[in-house]
């Protein structure tokens, strides 16, 4: 009974990271990515602050692949290993550079290791409320690769748009590839985009095809096109699910929660003229530009386009995004209500108390024929 408990907990840990951690740049090994989703699944919902995360060596042992008779020492070396792994995460504005692990407590005869995170990961893990992609622990466990890994949570992130285009070298960077790894386009392809592919075809709940885009005869970006297998089907009740052990020789399937569209893209939508809203090139175009300039390089885009685009909304709002059109608009507009306006001055038959100039004039031609009507003195 113990046994289907333990199950049934598995099954239900959930590891969730704001998008900013999703796309960071980082390189861990198969195994160290499972300890730290492991570790990243144990933090609640509401829990403030980091905690010291309770880690059974034998548990870790299995995620390293490290022999069990000499359990103590390899796992410390590894741990100490972990505490040296950087991660890079780009904001608006912003690079952080910081470690994942900032401390790995033993306490001998407990056989368990306290592993602690980086104070500086707190905005990416803690206290989420939207811009932010979960998913079952069990499912990322599954995978043999760190690149699937990788891979699943960028193309999960933009489930609901269903494509999504990366420039290729934002990709290696992402999947933690040195620049003398896969140097050739070919052997990129064929280890990692076709293995991963093959691998999230047979074990998750998305898959992708991909296109190349090309500058001239060199590929530049990859656009992939997300799909969403139905699993509800083939999912076995909760006793039936494997251990974290089982899953990671077997590799089931799992369904994982759908990535979270932030507040403030919403909000931003609101201002998008209502025909376009529902397009899924003008949210792809937001959410990008949102994470990489903010939300007011955003707005003024949008409400540029408000007023200036043609039949080609998305289009047009694209462009402007990409190149700031909203910018020099922004700042013509923000002028012209600072400029205090300039009454008119009144005319001559308003400050002579005259109805219209045309009254005006016909009291002037009235007195000027009076005055050739008068007897000259002479």
């Amino acid at each position: 009974m113990a046994r289907i408990n333990k199950k049934q907990l598995l099954s239900s840990l959930i590891v969730t990271q704001a998008n900013e951690l999703v796309e960071s740049r980082y390189n861990l090994t198969l195994g160290e990515q499972r300890l730290i989703f492991t570790m990243i699944a144990k933090i609640q919902p509401e829990d403030e602050d980091f905690k010291p995360y309770c880690i059974r060596l034998h548990e870790l042992a299995d995620f390293l692949g490290i022999n069990k008779n000499h359990i103590y020492a390899d796992c410390k070396k590894i741990t100490k290993k972990l505490l040296e792994k950087v991660v890079e995460i780009q904001e608006p504005g912003r690079l952080l550079q910081t470690h994942w692990v900032s401390s790995a407590d033993y306490v001998d005869g407990t056989g368990m290791v306290n592993l602690t995170f980086d104070p500086l990961l707190k905005p990416y893990l803690l206290q989420l409320k939207g811009n932010f992609t979960s998913s079952k622990l069990v499912m990322l466990l599954s995978f043999k690769s760190q690149y699937t890994m990788r891979m699943y949570a960028l193309l999960k992130q933009y489930e609901r748009l269903k494509e999504r285009e990366v420039d290729l070298q934002n990709l290696r960077s992402i999947l933690g590839l040195r620049d003398d790894q896969y140097k050739r386009y070919n052997d990129f392809k064929k280890d990692i985009l076709d293995s991963t592919k093959r691998e999230l075809e047979s074990k998750s709940d998305i898959y992708f095809e991909f296109d190349e885009i090309k500058d001239g005869r060199k590929v530049s970006a990859i656009h992939f096109r997300i799909f969403t297998k139905n699993l509800t089907k083939v999912l076995p009740p909760a006793s039936e699910q494997p251990s974290s052990e089982e899953s990671i020789n077997n590799g089931p399937v799992f369904p994982l929660m759908d990535a979270q569209i932030s507040p403030t893209v919403d909000e931003l939508l609101l201002l998008v003229l209502e025909p376009h809203r529902a397009k899924k090139t003008v949210l792809s175009s937001i959410i990008e530009f949102e994470k990489k300039q903010g939300v007011d390089y955003v707005k003024r885009n949008i409400l540029y386009s408000n007023d200036k685009s043609g039949k080609s909304y998305a289009g047009y709002l694209a462009k402007a995004l990409k190149q700031d059109w909203g910018h020099d608009w922004q700042l013509d507009q923000q002028q012209a209500r600072q400029t205090p306006f300039k009454k008119k001055a009144p005319e001559v038959w308003e400050r002579s108390g005259f109805k219209s100039q045309k009254e005006y004039d016909m009291y002037m031609f009235e007195k000027q024929m009076q005055q050739y009507k008068k007897p000259s003195l002479n």
